[in-house]
């Protein structure tokens, strides 16, 4: 033992020093090792993960780009007409053949299909969008975001640079369901156009050699943009199941929490409360309509600032929103779009604000000066908002203004007909649609999965649930019961 510690002693620096080198590199690897462990563990707890080169769906993900570049290029090309829908447009498929992609991807050629074109073009028309920046967010250059999704449909979920829209794998059967009720859904969000369901904006399909066929749709993202949001809920309005585990090694990180989670809650929207309640029963008699059970009601929250509340407020923004709401921005395909270009009603909606508050408002309100126009000028801020903010109320400002404007709006959306529409008024967000302001947060809420039907299959899995889980809520039952049971949930956490 002696000699053994006098051989180790014995050995010269230099020795010693090269064994330690030896064995630091080993370390250092594993130490990066667990470190890029985390760095990926992070970025999936985020819920995004960059598809790049390396990536296993970076093929399918260019093959994506390229077809949507084509498709999407067709009806900019050959643009549709809100007059001239046909009923074989919702059967037409539209077939392209590519050959030619990135050069980093070697692939045979494939073929994109697109169905119903022409009515998802009207669609996004329909909501105000411009194909061209519909193509410019699918097709960028940056890559696609991969959405890890704690789903048990085991669908791929991407998400486009700019977080606007998804892109997700779907069933045959889906897609066939969604088609065949296609006209239904348009129908539902024509005549209720502030409709919290979520947007699909396209249905599509790729065959590529020795692969199986892929269906895909696109649809808007509830949560857009995301970047202020610090809460996000999935809610099903049942227990069983339906809690997440917090993180805790990051603050950063993006959890969506569920029903248990909710806890006591309150979602605070005041005067918009009973519109909420009601767009969310319109919504849920609709799905219970084509048997539809296990949709989520996604609700995020983000904190409103005083800058945010203070601008919210503002005439120039009442006024822009009112317009939103109110003068058919979002207008049924068979109704013609209202001329901008009316002065006889915008001079008398200008008489009208004006006759109410000659003092305040008659050095800026003029017929030949759009509403848009007074949020730009400094001096309408400092001398008209501010001053009038201070004397009137909120909720007394946009019931002047929603009065003034509403003769700018058809005749055949008022009195009974307008009140069917079941409209409210959106706010100034990148999202409207989707977005709720209450006095401390902005609320974004969405109903979204849309597909799963009350078979025969699920009704055994409702009558097993119900001998497994006696007592509990769960989320497999009949859809007249998860429509109600949804709708008790939003009733009892909101103000």
């Amino acid at each position: 033992m002696a000699s053994t510690l006098q051989l180790k002693l014995s050995c010269p620096p230099s020795a010693m020093q090269s064994s330690i080198s030896y064995r630091r590199p080993h370390r250092t690897w594993s130490a990066i090792q667990r470190m890029l462990g985390r760095v990926r563990q992070q970025w999936k707890l985020l819920g995004f993960f960059e598809i790049n080169e390396q990536h296993e769906y970076f093929k399918f993900t260019c093959m994506l780009k390229e077809g949507l570049k084509a498709s999407i290029q067709k009806t900019i090309d050959e643009p549709v007409s809100m007059e001239s829908q046909k009923p074989s447009d919702f059967q037409r498929v539209l077939k392209q053949m590519h050959e030619v992609i990135p050069s980093s991807v070697l692939l045979q050629g494939y073929e994109m299909r697109t169905y119903a074109a022409p009515v998802f073009a009207r669609f996004r028309q329909y909501l105000g969008m411009m194909d061209t920046d519909f193509q410019k967010s699918l097709t960028c250059e940056s890559s696609y975001l991969q959405f890890i999704s704690n789903s048990k449909s085991k669908a791929d979920f991407f998400l486009t640079f700019d977080k606007r829209y998804f892109l997700k794998t779907q069933r045959k059967r889906e897609i066939r369901f969604l088609l065949t009720n296609l006209s239904k859904y348009l129908d539902h969000l024509e005549r209720y156009p502030h409709s919290i369901l979520v947007k699909f904006l396209g249905v599509y399909s790729i065959i590529a050699p020795q692969e199986k066929k892929r269906y895909f749709i696109i649809m808007q993202s509830v949560f857009y943009p995301h970047e202020k949001i610090n809460e996000r809920y999935d809610i099903k309005g049942c227990q069983v199941g339906r809690w997440t585990e917090p993180t805790v090694d990051s603050s950063e990180v993006i959890v969506v929490f569920k029903d248990c989670d909710f806890g006591g809650k309150v979602i605070t929207i005041n005067q918009e409360q009973t519109w909420l309640l009601q767009q969310v029963k319109l919504d849920t008699q609709f799905l219970k309509a084509l048997h539809v059970i296990d949709y989520s009601l996604l609700v995020g929250l983000q904190p409103l600032h005083d800058d945010d509340q203070f601008l919210d407020n503002t005439l120039g923004n009442i006024l822009a929103r009112t317009r939103l709401s109110l003068s058919c921005e979002y207008p049924r395909r068979n109704i013609p779009r209202v001329s901008s270009n009316t002065s006889s009603s915008s001079s008398s909606s200008y008489e009208h604000i004006l006759r109410l508050y000659p003092d305040y408002l008659s050095p800026y309100l003029r017929p030949d000066r759009p509403p848009e126009q007074l949020i730009r000028s400094e001096g309408f801020m400092r001398n008209v908002v501010t001053p009038f903010l201070m004397q009137n109320s909120y909720e007394d400002m946009s019931c002047i203004v929603g009065s003034a404007l509403h003769s700018s709006i058809p005749s055949d959306l008022t009195n009974e007909s307008f009140a069917a529409q079941h409209r409210r008024m959106l706010p100034a967000s990148k999202n409207p649609l989707h977005t709720i302001d209450g006095p401390d947060y902005r609320y974004y809420v969405g109903i979204i999965d849309l597909f799963t039907v009350f078979t025969f299959r699920k009704k055994l899995e409702c009558l097993w649930k119900s001998i497994r889980y006696r007592g509990q809520q769960f989320s497999t039952v009949e859809p007249s019961y998860y429509a109600q049971r949804l709708c008790q949930w939003v009733e009892s956490h909101t103000i």
